[in-house]
């Protein structure tokens, strides 16, 4: 029993000593390390130049958090600085403060994480890396707007939105749909500016100056403060002492919302404001106000670059959210002042009656709006080289800035100019503010067509050929939003005014054949005078021609009648718009019909050649289809008609049957297969296979043929393409001339041509 004791008391005796090591050990481990200073408040209490900001501090109730806990990053004011605050403000001292104002300043203040100098121009990736050295210029504050008493009739409780409203399509309309994340307070980003940022920000020291004229770049400012003492290190953060207090910034939304010389803008705006009620903000309010109304997050239109009250910087056109992305991106907005505004307004609605743009499609309120919003901070120094939300250059230059503003979401710029939109002032613009061409519009804005990415170019100069609504429904064309959902499109087709519409991608095909070919092709320079004569390719490959302002198109080649011009348009920067009183109808006859009509009307060009098609072994007498000749969307052809004594030759030299010594046609269809075959060959070598050419200076190259060798080779033609002339040379090294007054006849996608000789295949 005493051995037992015994044993006990030494096992309990260096338990004792093994405890009392490792308490040491452990107090040695956590001892608060030598040389580190004390927590925020006692430091700036210690130092006695921070006695208005300490009462501050107690005032918004933060002297317990900034004596012991968190790891922040504090901006202090110190006494000059409220000094020059109380001024400003008209106060005597911190006794006129309230608590509410105590707690804006602190906690706008107040950054998150310890940050000294060289840290806060880096931009904290998610891997930790240091690839955003130089990049960032702001950092997250603890200070948050919460539930607003404003909003409008329905929704008086609303809070801002912290993410961007996604646009989603659904059937044939866009809906707007909240992304908002509960838990996320939405926090303000404080702005400042480090002799390390480098040119990757694009940022440069001069546009400190810009946005704070009173101020100086010292290297290290925050917002209008310049940072004198940096990189006091605390138990709980790091202290920076700046000269100037600084109250939370406005958002872009906030800025334009309270600033009347953009009361337009602000209206225009609201009209595209988008709320939803939130379960989680509401019980939130009721819990801390007793109100149980219901409490609504206020976004903006999903087509819109960004909701302009989002703290929380988020890659417009995507749904996903970089959390950190805040650091070093921002948006930008330009935004025209009242008579900027309106003077914009009547130029561009001049067909709306000048009202407000509740008249015009709502598109045209979208694409105004994103035009004045850039998906990055667009530096003064970069003013006129960023590009904004739809990829274009601002067309204004920073002496049109007459207000600007570092935001805590964004940059703001007040312009007295509006900025000009490359959908209006192009010639795509032209349909586009014109409520009588709003079935063109429909088809120039379908990416299908291609039209929209083709004509708002603003150095490339076009013509357009444009139809109004009243010409396209007299034709038999309508656009039935609602008939997409049930089928295979939108766009419907009726025959006459007593038949009913069908809908189906055949009619979307032709309309946009059309629209397209409304589109013409000239590269070096507008049309801006009809009234002469000539010939040019459309978007849609098709080929029209004038002459005196008036139009032909290979369908009214089949009615005989012209399109006339009714009106001109040459507001757009780019090029003309000519009004039509009539479609750019197409022929949907086969080529033979127009030889055969040819044949008919110019006889001694086309003659000869069309009795070969007619009696050929390759040609369908009722469909009227050379073989190999197809009238798909993705075939062209070009014809080139021997005339009559050309034809006369190639039967004497023996390229075609008939008789040798006179050059006298056949007298009956040949039957014997060497002068079918004559024949084929012939045809097929005269016509240019994937390609439709006339004499306008600009396709000069080897262009395949239909006919192919024995051994299944393809032949060529060459073809030097001279204004009104065309010179062919066959496989035999022969040439041929193109009889300009005979040629150029429009078809079924195809251009035929009276030339003055044959082409030897062999």
């Amino acid at each position: 029993m005493s051995k037992l004791f015994t044993g006990t008391c030494c096992i309990l005796f260096f338990l004792g000593i093994l405890t009392g090591c490792q308490k040491n050990e452990f107090d040695s481990f956590y001892e608060r390390p030598e040389g580190l200073g004390a927590p925020i408040y006692q430091q700036l209490e210690s130092r006695g130049n921070f006695k208005h900001l300490t009462t501050v501090i107690t005032k918004a109730g933060y002297k317990d958090i900034l004596s012991k806990t968190g790891w922040w990053t504090f901006f202090a004011p110190n006494d000059a600085a409220f000094e020059i605050f109380f001024k400003e403000q008209n106060i005597t001292g911190t006794a006129d403060i309230s608590d509410s104002l105590a707690t804006s300043i602190i906690k706008y203040a107040l950054v998150y994480n310890a940050y000294r100098k060289d840290q806060l121009s880096i931009y904290q990736t998610s891997g930790g890396t240091d690839v955003g050295n130089g990049l960032a210029f702001k950092r997250k504050t603890a200070y948050y707007d919460w539930v607003q008493q404003k909003g409008d009739n329905a929704h008086s409780k609303v809070i801002a939105t912290n993410r961007n409203v996604q646009s989603r399509r659904s059937g044939s309309i866009n809906i707007n749909v909240s992304a908002y994340l509960d838990g996320d307070n939405n926090n303000k980003y404080l702005p400042y500016f480090t002799d390390l940022l480098s040119g990757l920000s694009g940022f440069s020291p001069s546009d400190y100056k810009e946005f704070y004229p009173n101020s100086n770049f010292t290297g290290f400012n925050v917002a209008a403060a310049s940072v004198l003492n940096k990189d006091i290190s605390a138990e709980n953060g790091m202290i920076h002492e700046v000269d100037r207090v600084t109250l939370p910034l406005k958002s872009l939304d906030q800025y334009i919302a309270t600033n009347n010389d953009y009361s337009e803008f602000r209206n225009l705006l609201d009209s595209l404001k988008f709320y939803t009620s939130n379960a989680y903000q509401t019980h939130r309010n009721f819990v801390a106000t007793g109100s149980s109304d219901s409490v609504y997050v206020k976004g903006y239109n999903g087509q819109l670059a960004f909701s302009p009250n989002s703290e929380n910087y988020q890659t417009p056109g995507f749904n996903t959210y970089i959390a950190n992305e805040s650091q070093k991106s921002s948006w930008t907005m330009m935004v025209p002042t009242n008579d900027a505004f309106r003077t914009y307004r009547r130029k561009i609605l001049a067909k709306y009656g000048n009202s407000f743009f509740k008249t015009a499609p709502s598109s045209i309120v979208i694409d105004f709006i994103n035009s004045h919003m850039w998906p990055s901070a667009l530096w003064p120094s970069k003013f006129i080289l960023g590009q904004n939300y739809q990829l274009e250059n601002t067309t204004l230059n920073l002496a049109n800035a007459v207000d600007k503003k570092m935001l805590s979401n964004g940059i703001f710029y007040g312009v007295n100019q509006a900025n000009s939109a490359n959908v209006f002032r192009t010639v795509y613009g032209v349909p586009y503010l014109d409520p009588a061409t709003s079935l063109t519009l429909l088809g120039y804005a379908d990416g299908v067509t291609g039209i929209k990415a083709y004509t708002t170019q603003p150095n490339v100069r076009q013509t357009l050929l444009v139809v109004p609504d009243a010409v396209l429904t007299a034709a038999g064309y309508r656009y039935n939003e609602s008939s997409a959902s049930n089928t295979a499109t939108a766009w419907g087709y009726r025959t006459s005014a007593a038949a009913s519409y069908s809908h189906n991608n055949i009619y979307k095909d032709n309309i946009f054949r059309v629209f397209r070919s409304g589109v013409l092709i000239t590269p070096t320079a507008e049309l801006s005078n009809l009234g002469g004569s000539g010939i040019v390719e459309s978007q849609s490959g098709d080929y029209i021609k004038y002459n005196n302002r008036k139009i032909q198109t290979s369908g009214t080649v089949d009615t005989g009648v012209d399109i006339n011009i009714t009106k001109t348009d040459n507001t757009s920067i780019n090029g003309v718009v000519y009004y039509l009183d009539a479609i750019l109808s197409f022929t949907d006859k086969n080529v033979g019909q127009h030889l055969e009509n040819l044949s008919t009307s110019a006889a001694s060009n086309y003659g000869s050649f069309y009795w070969f098609v007619l009696n050929s072994s390759i040609y369908n007498k009722t469909t009227k289809a050379i073989s190999g000749v197809n009238t798909g969307t993705d075939n062209k052809y070009t014809i080139f008609v021997p005339d009559n004594a050309a034809i006369s030759q190639a039967i004497k030299d023996g390229f075609l049957p008939g008789t040798k010594a006179t050059g006298a046609l056949p007298t009956a269809a040949p039957t014997s297969e060497a002068d079918k075959d004559l024949v084929r060959r012939f045809i097929l070598y005269h016509i240019i296979n994937g390609e439709s050419i006339v004499s306008d200076g600009k396709k000069s190259d080897n262009y395949l043929t239909l006919l192919q060798t024995e051994s299944g080779d393809n032949t060529l033609l060459n073809v030097l393409n001279q204004p009104d002339n065309l010179i062919i040379t066959d496989r035999m090294g022969r040439t041929s001339l193109f009889k300009l007054s005979a040629s150029n006849q429009l078809s079924n996608r195809t251009i035929i041509h009276s030339i003055n000789n044959y082409f030897k295949y062999k």
